[in-house]
């Protein structure tokens, strides 16, 4: 497999200035709502090359499949694992965009602006966020079929979520992750006990990065609200699901796709 190390570091530049230029919310925990993520060009490109289905293999077929059987939720592994089972003139693109992602370089800047929301997780002061071992994982998402998530928390080992979404057009926008509030019980006698407070604009070129762990302040409540895609739109969701973890190599020897994260090529 050819290796663009050009394009990778074009690809993580971009990313950066995209994330260290988008202001950071704080309720209901720090957050970044994302836009033009990708340069231009590369986004095009990305649109443009998506792998054949044969390429994907299912997330779970006993959780997600359609009433045929057929997997309605598939992955491709970056950068390397899945990548090699698509089509060699897509390969470099593909390597590239997952190697950017998930290089240490765009990881700081994702961490130094989550820093006071990872600091009690990984148990250190905010300004060590970023010199704790952390792994990585990168998945190339296709789903074709909506599904419900409720509020939850990640358990251990993960501690960072981001979210790229790459449709062609507006049609599929909410269908984006929510993040949601926990009311107190006097604020809800006839209320549900979590409230969507946001819903990430699921459009071009766009995303966002969360720490979704229980916290005792802005605790990650994150889920899917259940929509009907079939009103939304017909098209296939596309995305990259990227996700930090802590640990060891002994933690993730049973998950080679969760791979330490490095320095840019």
């Amino acid at each position: 497999m050819e290796k663009n190390t050009r394009l990778c570091k074009h690809i993580a530049h971009h990313m950066i200035d995209a994330i260290t230029n988008t202001p950071v919310d704080d309720a209901p925990c720090k957050h970044a709502m994302l836009s033009d993520v990708f340069p231009d060009d590369v986004y095009q490109q990305m649109l443009g090359n998506i792998p054949k289905k044969q390429a994907f293999r299912p997330m779970s077929l006993k959780l997600f499949h359609d009433n045929d059987g057929r997997s309605t939720r598939d992955l491709i592994e970056l950068p390397e694992i899945g990548v090699a089972r698509i089509a060699e003139d897509q390969q470099s693109l593909w390597w590239a965009v997952g190697t950017a992602i998930m290089s240490a370089d765009v990881k700081s800047a994702v961490f130094d602006c989550l820093a006071d929301d990872l600091a009690p997780v990984f148990g250190c002061k905010a300004t060590e966020v970023n010199d704790q071992p952390v792994f990585v994982s990168t998945a190339l998402r296709v789903e074709t079929e909506s599904y419900y998530m409720p509020p939850h928390f990640d358990d251990m080992p993960r501690v960072a979520t981001m979210l790229l979404y790459l449709p062609q057009d507006d049609s599929l926008d909410g269908l984006g992750t929510s993040l949601y509030e926990y009311l107190p019980k006097w604020k809800r006698p006839f209320q549900a006990a979590h409230r969507e407070l946001r819903r990430a604009p699921f459009l071009p070129n766009s995303g966002m990065y969360f720490s979704g762990n229980k916290r005792r302040t802005r605790p990650g409540w994150h889920g899917f609200e259940r929509s009907n895609k079939a009103i939304l739109g017909d098209a296939p969701r596309i995305s990259l699901l990227t996700t930090w973890y802590t640990g060891t190599a002994e933690t993730h020897a049973d998950s080679p796709d969760v791979i330490p994260v490095g320095p840019l090529p």
